[in-house]
């Protein structure tokens, strides 16, 4: 196997035309044609990601968040691009073509919640095999009637956390949930309009958890990574399905970075 056809799996799980046009998606670091025994999986390229990479004896690193992102003028010894390239670790990042694509970051959250007969939060044209399907980021669908405060206890079970940030009342019956990994408070108006009583996302700003509130939504949010870490093992498994005789793995390293005491 060789670093393009980690590229080709990739491509068949989240094709890039899925992604944003803002963001920057697909192989960002390394050469196609070197050859591929291990991959590693993250949500970041950290230096300490990269570590763990390199004593397992990687030579590709799954990040979900883009290890390059704005236009840059230096590429130097420092900066986790350079030191991937240096140790000649190949760095693929499918952000938000994974958000979007069937089976991604948004469904697998979506499956914790217990999403039914689910649809895009906000969708998207596209097309998969020729047949035209829902995309879009975000996933809004029907739950069995739960509390919130039950809702919240299998999402802290199934994240690993032991706190989360709740806006609304615990006591709350939700019937109608919204998920959107990362950062969610721009998708509050959507969740409003598809009848959802929750939206559970990774982090949301001060004004959008009061402007949801007011709204009539509640919010849980459980750190932005946190909400998004969950679909490395799910994808794990569909790569190692493309990808035979190569090692896929998580990183145990890779973290968010923020600790709620």
């Amino acid at each position: 196997m060789r670093i393009g056809d980690l590229v080709s799996a990739m491509e068949e799980i989240a094709p890039v035309r899925l992604a944003a046009s803002w963001d920057n998606v697909g192989l960002l670091v390394g050469d196609p044609n070197a050859p591929l025994t291990r991959s590693l999986l993250a949500v970041d390229c950290t230096p300490t990601v990269l570590d763990e990479a390199r004593r397992l004896g990687c030579e590709a690193l799954v990040a979900y968040h883009p290890v390059l992102f704005a236009p840059t003028k230096q590429f130097v010894a420092g900066s986790v691009a350079y030191e991937a390239a240096r140790a000649g670790l190949a760095v693929y990042c499918p952000h938000t073509a994974l958000d979007v694509a069937l089976g991604g970051t948004n469904d697998v959250l979506g499956d914790i919640v217990g999403l039914e007969d689910r649809s895009p939060l906000r969708p998207s044209e596209s097309s998969s095999d020729g047949a035209r399907e829902p995309r879009g980021l975000g996933r809004v669908g029907n739950v069995s009637p739960v509390a919130l405060g039950e809702c919240v206890e299998t999402l802290k079970r199934a994240l690993g956390v032991g706190h989360v940030l709740v806006a609304g009342s615990l006591d709350r019956i939700v019937r109608r949930a919204a998920v959107c990994v990362g950062s969610g408070g721009d998708f509050i108006g959507d969740a409003v309009a598809a009848g959802a009583d929750v939206l559970v996302t990774g982090e949301m700003r001060h004004h959008d958890a009061l402007r949801a509130r007011v709204s009539g939504l509640s919010v849980v949010c459980t750190l932005h990574s946190v909400s998004e870490r969950p679909a490395l093992a799910a994808l794990a498994r569909r790569l190692e399905s493309r990808l035979a005789g190569v090692a896929v793995s998580c990183s145990v390293s890779d973290r968010d970075p923020f600790d709620i005491c």
